[in-house]
């Protein structure tokens, strides 16, 4: 009887064995050959499933492409839009700027009447006037101001030895004032805005960077939801492999070819895989919400699914670290921005040393005069000849009685410790900003050397990760044929079997890897957008148009040409 039980137990055995081959899943690399076996009314494993499985049947799921994601986020991105506002406010500072050169008019209207007590024939008792002055007055791109004013008055007096009465009095006087040392030139006039155009161009490059480092995070957080996704897949057939085991072990169990406690091992096996496939799940919904908060989603679409439609693929390609570190000190915004403060000091430099120069103005001002009125005899005081105000402008117009003045206006502090002071500190500050500079240069170049060894080790190591998942997935299939065989334990195979997951993570992330290395490389050389298709719409900035730029072409008129620049950085 004992030899009938153990070829029964044997021929029971080869059955549950056949069994297991015939319902064990098959690879996608390498698919197992389906053995002949006699039909059987024992089960498969059930397919697993995870929460994120109804996304692709919901009808209100969003279907993105990474160039959906980018071109939303470009457009909603806060970021961007704190960022645009700021060039606005740099544009209208700019603007603002322009004011010193701005027509200062003025205009005095007004009538006054005096009445006094009198203590002698020659002083009047009483005076009325009407005034009507107007002036205007403008600041030079050289340095310099002149001023326009244009007086009139219509007096009349009561008592005193006047010969008008009433009388008009017009003058017309011109001033001009020019320095020659100190405030003197275009540059040291325009500083201001020469600063602010500079600041425009800072707050432009920084726009610019702002959308390049929103396409980035807006791309890697797309890469992140492809990755969280197919790990859900990656996890859900490690759970598979591990109840398939768990399955055939209780087949063997059954039979008496394995004992009880055999079943333990995968049981512990599907509950860590069902515990990775909860984290994995929450891994997507995590992805997703980084993913809209990128693109600024309104609130009404965060209960959508996300579906990337663009899957993360290998694309050889070959960079040229020279050529490319060239081509990131053209274009990147941080080194645009770095120059520009360094010609802002400068121009800060040039008007420190100018306002450590002496005070030396040239002053001239030129006047016509004219008088109308009633002329009155001295002796009885009667009219003795009349005209209106028509007679007085027309002697300003006529010139008929010209003044002018010319003088030099000097002033000198005797130590002058103050001026010389700030322009030695703004001479070490254009040095600072050069060697700033120059330290930008570098780590962009350290940058962009990174970038390209970045894709070139993810390139390497997506070769190096097909090639172990393409090994685990063989060698699972050759441990689960020693296990049936009776040559292998639950605890090796299902070790393997987490081997073979581990090795397709891997080669979905030296993927994803990649695709963000490429990324980053061109956003560390600057033409991201260009490689992307993004078209900034930048806000139009127009500047006044007072004196044009007429002045600023001639470099004589600049103080700047005049003074020797602080020595480059050794």
């Amino acid at each position: 009887m004992t030899a009938v039980r153990r070829l029964f137990a044997a021929i029971c055995a080869f059955g549950a064995l056949s069994l297991a081959a015939q319902t064990r899943p098959t690879t996608t690399q390498t698919p197992a050959p389906t053995p002949t076996v006699a039909p059987t009314t024992e089960a498969a494993t059930a397919p697993v499933t995870a929460d994120t499985d109804r996304d692709v049947t919901n009808p209100r799921a969003l279907r993105l492409s990474v160039d959906d994601a980018l071109k939303t986020a470009v457009e909603r991105n806060v970021g961007i839009s704190l960022q645009r506002y700021m060039f606005l406010e740099a544009g209208e500072n700019l603007r603002s700027t322009y004011g010193i050169y701005d027509w200062f008019t003025t205009a005095d209207l007004g009538y006054q009447n005096f009445q006094s007590p009198t203590i002698s024939q020659a002083q009047s008792s009483s005076q009325k006037k009407i005034i009507g002055d107007f002036g205007v007055s403008q600041l030079l791109p050289t340095g310099g101001s002149y001023s326009v004013t244009f007086n009139n008055n219509k007096q009349n007096l009561v008592g005193g030895f006047t010969t008008v009465n009433p009388s008009y009095n017009s003058n017309l006087g011109i001033a001009l004032n020019q320095p020659v040392l100190r405030n003197f030139g275009v540059d040291v006039t325009s500083r201001g805005i020469l600063i602010a155009r500079n600041t425009l161009g800072i707050n432009e490059a920084a726009f610019r960077a702002q959308i390049m480092d929103t396409a980035v995070a807006s791309e890697q957080s797309y890469l992140n939801l492809v990755y969280a996704r197919q790990f859900v897949d990656v996890v859900k057939e490690a759970l598979f492999l591990a109840r398939d085991q768990a399955r055939i072990t209780q087949i063997r169990i059954d039979v008496g070819a394995s004992a009880p406690l055999d079943i333990l091992q995968p049981r512990v096996q599907i509950a860590t895989q069902e515990q990775a496939l909860i984290a994995a799940v929450a891994q997507v919904r995590d992805a997703e919400d980084q993913l809209r908060a990128v693109m600024h989603l309104d609130p009404g679409d965060w209960d959508r699914p996300l579906i990337p439609t663009t899957p993360a693929t290998y694309t050889p390609m070959t960079v040229n670290q020279e050529q490319a570190v060239a081509t990131a000190l053209q274009m990147r915004p941080e080194m645009r921005e770095q120059q520009l403060t360094t010609a802002t000091r400068q121009i800060q430099y040039i008007f420190a040393r100018n306002q450590a120069l002496p005070k030396v103005d040239l002053n001239a001002t030129y006047g016509s005069a004219g008088l109308g009125g009633t002329t009155l005899d001295p002796n009885t005081g009667l009219p003795i000849n009349s005209t209106g105000y028509s007679h007085a402008l027309s002697q300003v117009l006529g010139n008929n009685f010209p003044s002018y003045t010319f003088g030099v206006s000097i002033g000198l502090p005797i130590t002058n410790i103050g001026a010389r002071a700030e322009a030695k500190r703004a001479e070490y500050d254009v040095a600072l900003a050069r060697e700033s500079e120059e330290q930008t240069r570098q780590n962009i170049a350290l940058n962009v050397r990174a970038a390209a060894r970045a894709i070139d080790t993810s390139a390497r190591e997506i070769t190096a990760s097909r090639t172990a998942r393409e090994a685990a997935e063989q060698n699972v299939e050759a441990e689960r044929r020693r296990y049936e065989n009776g040559l292998s334990t639950n605890f090796q195979v299902l070790q393997i079997q987490q081997q073979l997951s581990n090795a397709r993570a891997s080669e979905i992330q030296a993927l994803v890897a990649y695709n963000s290395a490429v990324v980053a490389y061109h956003r560390a050389i600057g033409d991201l957008l260009d490689v992307a298709s993004i078209r900034i719409e930048e806000p139009k900035v127009n500047e006044p148009q007072i004196f044009g730029r007429f002045l600023e072409r001639y470099n004589w008129l600049n103080y700047g040409n005049r003074i020797q620049q602080p020595p480059p950085p050794q």
